[in-house]
């Protein structure tokens, strides 16, 4: 692909991602074309069915990135879950992400492609994090790292009064620090 169409198939993701984070995934794909500044015809050049954009939509919402992203740095123990809680918290502290994070839950169970997809970070990334954290993927230590994932998502959906981003991500550092001896020697 030239580098024309690429930008064009970006802007287009991007405005697929303005459109549904304000409308939900039945946006029609006019009012993405309209926010992209394309034809329709153009967006289905890149994206053949509405299903496809909302699958590329959908897979940006997940928070894969920020887990491949930490993990990629080669992070062990409590750094690795502070890098995944400050990207998590920073991604998802937009409106617009928390909505398409949202409806991409919400599709989970009807799209199988997407529904793979949440399957793969809820399953294969979190047992990832759980062995780099805590030395191992042990039912324990992945109870121990949804748990974190599931304190992270509440906050973005409702911070707790007078509390701070940041303190709250410290306090849920501390309880969900992995032991010194699995923080400096994970497996």
């Amino acid at each position: 692909m030239t580098r024309k169409r690429d930008d064009v198939k970006e802007a287009i993701v991007e405005a697929a991602m303005k459109v549904f984070a304000k409308h939900g995934f039945r946006a029609s794909v006019d009012l993405v074309a309209r926010e992209a500044g394309v034809s329709k015809g153009l967006v289905f050049w890149h994206f053949r069915t509405k299903d496809e954009l909302i699958i590329e939509v959908a897979r940006r919402a997940l928070p894969t990135d920020v887990i491949e992203g930490c993990v990629s740095k080669n992070l062990k123990g409590e750094r690795l879950l502070e890098c995944v809680g400050v990207n998590y918290l920073s991604k998802y502290g937009i409106k617009e992400m928390r909505a398409l994070l949202i409806n991409t839950f919400a599709l989970a169970n009807i799209n199988d492609v997407i529904g793979s997809e949440v399957l793969r970070v809820c399953g294969k990334l979190l047992n990832t994090i759980a062995s780099k954290v805590y030395g191992d993927s042990s039912k324990e230590n992945i109870v121990k790292v949804r748990a974190f994932f599931g304190a992270l998502l509440c906050y973005v959906l409702n911070p707790p009064e007078g509390l701070s981003q940041e303190g709250y991500l410290r306090t849920l550092l501390k309880l969900f620090k992995p032991s010194a001896r699995t923080d400096v020697h994970p497996h």
